[in-house]
């Protein structure tokens, strides 16, 4: 394969590309090392098929943008290649990188929403099972404004990412307090805590609204005669209670609000 020189300007990020923003590092202390002992590995291209001037960067994005940012021209192999064999080769060129579960995750989430590959075709260039390939596409499926609490996501596991999405799909109060706990999420909570934790905040939610729902009616004498439930009055246990009374006035009562 020969190595060209391209200007950085004409390449553009590939749409599938896999790394998120927050792996980049610090993209100034690379370019200073590429202008010192030039740019060791070139980036793989391929020509972008909307613009054939135009190259897509399908590896070696960190790469590109340090040579964006010292202004210099950019080493790149260049290879005509389909979506399928793009994704293939950026995930063997990616494998030795340690990329959080994360930016696979999405990554593999857009591979299959852009068609570049089947499901089965994807999950077996990765080597995954299909329970651990759906781990990794749950972070797709997790509401955006969890994640956007979260923040970096660089220590989320992909069976956290399937805890988080099967308890945000529970309702609101599931969804309120995967919300509250966003900062331990960052910090890289186990699946098994997380659910734990989840539901002790819904439950003691739950038990408050509850409580906020049940004041007791009480005499002057300070005596609790019944308390207000979400199922209606419950009376106390000592208290003798005339039904068909309490009917008539309850009858009173609505016939006056009617």
């Amino acid at each position: 394969m020969e190595v060209m020189t391209v200007d950085p300007k004409q390449c553009v990020r590939w749409k599938l590309a896999d790394r998120s923003s927050f792996e980049f590092g610090d993209i100034h202390a690379l370019s200073q090392d590429i202008l010192k002992n030039g740019q060791i590995e070139p980036v793989l291209l391929r020509r972008s098929p909307s613009n054939q001037d135009q190259f897509e960067v399908v590896a070696g994005s960190r790469r590109w943008k340090a040579c964006l940012e010292a202004d210099i021209p950019m080493k790149g192999i260049l290879q005509d290649l389909s979506d399928a064999e793009a994704t293939i080769a950026q995930i063997k060129e990616n494998q030795h990188l340690g990329l959080c579960d994360y930016s696979k995750g999405i990554s593999y989430a857009k591979i299959l929403e852009g068609h570049a590959m089947t499901h089965a075709q994807l999950a077996d260039v990765v080597g995954y099972s299909r329970a651990k390939f759906e781990n990794f596409l749950a972070f797709g499926r997790v509401p955006t404004n969890i994640w956007d609490a979260v923040g970096n996501l660089s220590k989320v596991s992909s069976r956290t990412a399937a805890t988080i999405y099967s308890l945000s799909k529970k309702g609101p109060s599931y969804e309120e307090a995967l919300l509250l706990l966003a900062d331990e999420i960052r910090r890289g909570i186990g699946c098994t805590r997380l659910e734990k934790v989840v539901g002790s905040l819904v439950e003691g939610d739950k038990q408050k609204r509850e409580t906020d729902l049940d004041p007791q009616i009480v005499l002057p004498s300070g005596k609790p005669i019944a308390t207000w439930t979400k199922h209606g009055l419950l009376f106390s246990k000592d208290i003798a209670v005339d039904q068909q009374e309490i009917a008539s006035l309850l009858i009173q009562y609505f016939q006056k609000k009617g």
